[in-house]
């Protein structure tokens, strides 16, 4: 049987990498920056191993700029032989970087697969090459042109002609722009690119334009000193992301080989945010996102990260998810950690501006967290009847936690509550009832929702005379609340000032949503609204309380004209609603309007 060989079509393949593989063209600048800088490794790997050379080789990368037209990328570094040039730039997917040397495959090389030199045809239409490998003395100048539709051809320069190149050993590439990408060879964006791919590479990069060179990258890794500056990491970040920050920390994985900062944001973004970070593999960059090195919830940092031991997608834009991935990710968020543990204790300045400004996402962190929670559920604040308080002031009030959990509750009694200077929280807010139950259960406090029982646990009774003055009052009032789902009771309570307060459960709540909802929807979902209040017991009832120890409601259960009293007692229901935070449905302001009408023209009467 015979064999077959795939065939590549370069022209598919390009377009596979401009539309599906590279997120953008100015990624042949990254590619270029990369092929130099491994060119330089290689050098210094081969001329080590055939003891060549005492010391690594200077490498230099050379960016020489004819704007908007042309782009020589020069570098001094191994160099390709002929043989070296039919192996791996014609073949699609060879890489020398994966051959071994002296039995040992380097793990020094930044690519792996050896289709990065495709990305330049994404700019230019055709790839001109100069190249003279370090590997022999004699070696020849080679000239290779590859084009876009796979042909390519290999010359040997003559001696004369070579004299004439300004070049010993390494790789020269040629580019001219095509029609439409002559904004990617212009000085100010390649500048640009070599700042945000190459910035942290560990050999100079020069570019040439004009007649003037000047140095892109500083070549050190500033957290990489033994004598670090907190101050010059501040700068740094500030220069990577041109924003200042409140602060930054240093972050170290054995495993993978990582190393950088996490710069703490001066400005709170939401839990869901994404942020941009510059992670980069052996400094060069490879992507914004750290969806897999940094943990989801440190959406209050920016951080530079670089790594050397992770492995690359066929892409470069990413990690592949692996066992020394998920180590370092767990290190790295092991130091956030501790970094937020150590300021808590150690800069209570800083952590107070710290967790003012990113309260909402150090809520979320605590309850993902237990080794932050008891930590950070101390800083955590909550609306109560007795102010704005700590999770620590609540923990150490020694009072039951009693709370509302809905905003229209809270307003209800909180005034109830305040009068008498009980405490009542509001957790209608993010995190805060996952918060305080959790403070509950840590440090063994009770904590529950409001109810009838607690309400009126801050009521008393009538006296039994107070009673029978009352008895045909309630009994009328009932009456006329009935048709309103409540009914009367009568109690003495604080504030005097306030005659009524209502209380309703959540069935009660419920119907009132209801109706609301009936008065605004046509026939058709009348029909689902209704099948709605039917499963609502009959029985349910909303409590209109009347405060025996306000004047006001006194005079108002001596009263024996009925039809009074049912004004009143209407008008004061509706006043409660009000008091309470309801929205009031039409039928209840119909009322409302019909009895003030009814009381002005009484007093308009008696002029």
């Amino acid at each position: 049987m015979k064999d077959y060989r795939f065939q590549v079509n370069l022209g598919g393949m390009i377009e596979i990498l401009s539309d599906h593989l590279y997120s953008s063209p100015d990624v042949y600048i990254r590619e270029l920056l990369q092929n130099g800088v491994d060119a330089i490794t290689g050098r210094n790997i081969w001329e080590k191993e055939a003891e060549k050379a005492q010391q690594a080789v200077e490498g230099t990368i050379t960016l020489e700029i004819e704007e908007g037209s042309k782009l020589i990328f020069t570098d001094n570094g191994q160099g390709l032989t002929e043989e070296e040039i039919h192996q791996f730039l014609a073949i699609i997917g060879e890489s020398s970087k994966r051959n071994p040397i002296n039995g040992r495959i380097p793990t020094d090389f930044i690519g792996r697969f050896g289709i990065g030199l495709l990305s330049c045809f994404m700019v230019s239409d055709e790839i001109r090459m100069l190249t003279r490998s370090c590997k022999a003395k004699d070696a020849p100048l080679l000239e290779w042109h590859g084009r876009p539709d796979g042909t390519y051809t290999i010359r040997r320069l003559e001696p004369d002609e070579a004299d004439t190149v300004d070049m010993s050993f390494g790789t020269r590439v040629i580019l001219q722009a095509k029609p439409d990408r002559e904004s990617y060879f212009t000085k100010k964006m390649i500048q640009k690119l070599i700042t945000y791919y190459g910035l942290l590479l560990p050999f100079p990069v020069l570019v040439r334009a004009n007649g003037k060179e000047e140095q892109i990258n500083p070549v050190y890794l500033p957290w990489d000193g033994r004598n670090t500056n907190k101050q010059e990491l501040l700068l740094f970040g500030q220069m990577m992301f041109e924003e200042q920050f409140l602060d930054c920390v240093l972050l170290r994985s054995e495993e993978g080989n990582v190393s950088g900062v996490a710069y703490i944001l001066k400005y709170p973004v939401l839990p869901s945010a994404k942020s941009n970070h510059r992670i980069y593999l052996k400094n060069m960059l490879l992507t914004e996102k750290g969806d897999n090195l940094i943990p989801d919830w440190a959406v209050f940092t920016k951080c530079i990260i670089n790594a050397t031991d992770l492995r690359p997608t066929a892409s470069r834009e990413g990690f592949y998810v692996d066992e020394v991935l998920e180590c370092a990710r767990e290190t790295i968020e092991d130091s956030l950690i501790e970094y937020i543990a150590g300021i808590a204790e150690d800069d209570r300045e800083l952590f107070d501006a710290f967790f003012h400004i990113h309260r909402l996402t150090l809520m979320s962190l605590a309850l993902a967290t237990p080794k932050l929670f008891e930590i950070l559920v101390d800083y955590c604040e909550f609306e109560t009847t007795r102010g704005t308080q700590t999770g620590y002031a609540l923990r150490s009030c020694g009072e039951p936690l009693i709370y509302a959990p809905t905003e229209a509750k809270y307003k209800q009694l909180s005034q109830l509550f305040f009068a008498q200077d009980k405490l009542l929280i509001n957790v209608s807010y993010v995190h805060s009832l996952e918060l305080l139950c959790r403070l509950g259960q840590v440090y063994g406090l009770e904590v529950h929702p409001v109810d009838d029982w607690s309400v009126e646990d801050l009521m008393q009774d009538l006296s039994p005379d107070d009673q029978d003055t009352c008895f045909v009052f309630q009994k009328v009032a009932n009456r006329i609340l009935k048709r309103w789902d409540c009914r009367a009771e009568l109690k003495y309570f604080s504030p005097y000032n306030q005659p009524t307060f209502y209380l309703m459960d959540e069935k009660i709540l419920l119907k009132r949503q209801i109706a609301a909802s009936r008065s605004q929807a046509d026939s058709m979902f009348f029909q689902m609204l209704d099948a709605f209040t039917a499963e609502i017991p009959n029985d349910t009832a909303a409590v209109l309380y009347f405060n025996y120890s306000n004047p006001l409601v006194k005079k108002l259960a001596a009263q024996e004209d009925e039809g009074d009293l049912k004004i009143l007692v209407e008008i004061l229901y509706v006043q409660a609603l009000q008091i309470g935070g309801f929205t009031l449905h039409n039928n209840e302001l119909g009322m409302l309007n019909r009895n003030i009408l009814t009381l002005m023209e009484r007093g308009l009467s008696d002029v």
